[in-house]
């Protein structure tokens, strides 16, 4: 027999549906505050790590400034005459004269630092050395190429961070072999800034030659804490240049998609170049660098593509380290006077990240 309250009727149990909507639709309201929110956290942590990648990498190259007294190359990759001397030792291929460009390895400064960020171990992945007087992407080589490096990698890039060596043209397989996966880094040594005198000229400045629009790393160099005129802490060293060996631009996947070998944490070619970018731009499609004295004043800077400039997948900034081993965070409307500044060692005109 039911219960019955006073009146004699029945208790209802449960709710009507009309109650039942008005709950979930509360609920989803209620989500739809919270979401943006979650994100925002998220992105933050994920900044704050990045950060951190950054200052690991930071303090690894200072650390190897402390060994050798010199901080290492930003890569090795055919370098001139003059450079040749100070790189035998470590970088020449046995058997070789040690006379032309490529009596010498190729490298990248993210493989030497690796015992500077705990990761030496890495260098004798399946018990085969690593081996600086062969090109990174060597037989010997592939087993630490083929190794994730955490510390290499921003958590906001959404990419899997390895390079399908089939997607690349058959030249280039031909050159790195198949059958291997490279991981990937996203962050890579700043190794100039926009070479072009015209460009410097327009933005008031005198061009400050070569190599005074280096940066602090730069390639098949070793560089002293001396020739960093314009101070460490106003000079870019190592910054983003995330989801290589994807092309991205302004937000975008472009086609074609490079079919070259990029990206690889080990690999000699992936230098940051801070020249700028040309606008307009059309989405999906691949931009170029600024070289001419009137693509100067509607030149894109920062998260503007990522084949050789600074892309992060921050919105509106990006991570950068400078040469004391800050790091700092830089806008994406950042001025190209101040980008050409910051990226050049010595040219003359210092300016701080906060100016």
């Amino acid at each position: 027999m039911h219960s019955q309250n006073r009146s004699g009727n029945r208790h209802r149990i449960g709710f009507t549906l009309i109650e039942l909507l008005v709950v979930i639709a509360i609920i989803a309201i209620l989500i739809g505050l919270l979401l943006p929110a979650v994100q925002k956290v998220r992105e933050a942590a994920a900044r704050a790590k990045c950060s951190n990648n950054l200052k690991q990498l930071g303090l690894a190259c200072h650390n190897y400034e402390g060994t050798y007294g010199n901080l290492p190359p930003a890569s090795v990759q055919s370098p001139g005459a003059a450079q040749m001397q100070a790189l035998r030792n470590e970088f020449q291929k046995v058997g070789t004269t040690g006379t032309l460009a490529a009596d010498f390895a190729k490298h990248s400064f993210n493989a030497i630092i690796l015992p500077y960020i705990e990761q030496g171990n890495v260098l004798r992945a399946n018990n085969v050395n690593y081996d600086f007087k062969q090109d990174w992407f060597a037989t010997n080589n592939r087993a630490a190429a083929s190794t994730r490096i955490p510390t290499f990698e921003c958590p906001s890039v959404p990419t899997d961070h390895t390079v399908n060596i089939g997607s690349l043209s058959a030249a280039e397989q031909t050159t790195y072999g198949t059958g291997w996966t490279p991981r990937t880094a996203d962050y890579m040594a700043v190794t100039r800034g926009n070479t072009n005198a015209v460009v410097w000229t327009q933005l008031g400045f005198t061009s400050p030659g070569d190599p005074s629009w280096r940066a602090i790393l730069t390639s098949n160099q070793f560089t002293p804490f001396a020739a960093i005129t314009d101070g460490l802490s106003n000079t870019f060293m190592v910054g983003e240049q995330a989801a290589r060996p994807e092309g991205w631009a302004f937000g975008t996947k472009y086609t074609p998609q490079p079919t070259f070998m990029n990206g690889a944490w080990a690999h000699s070619g992936n230098d940051i170049v801070c020249a700028g970018t040309n606008r307009p731009a059309t989405a999906g499609t691949q931009p170029s660098k600024v070289t001419t004295a009137a693509q100067v004043a509607a030149a894109c800077t920062v998260n503007c593509w990522n084949q050789g400039e600074i892309y992060a997948f921050h919105t509106g900034v990006a991570n950068m380290c400078m040469g004391d081993g800050s790091v700092k965070t830089i806008k994406s409307t950042i001025s190209m006077s101040a980008l050409q500044r910051l990226a050049a060692r010595s040219d003359g005109n210092p300016i701080s990240v906060d100016d």
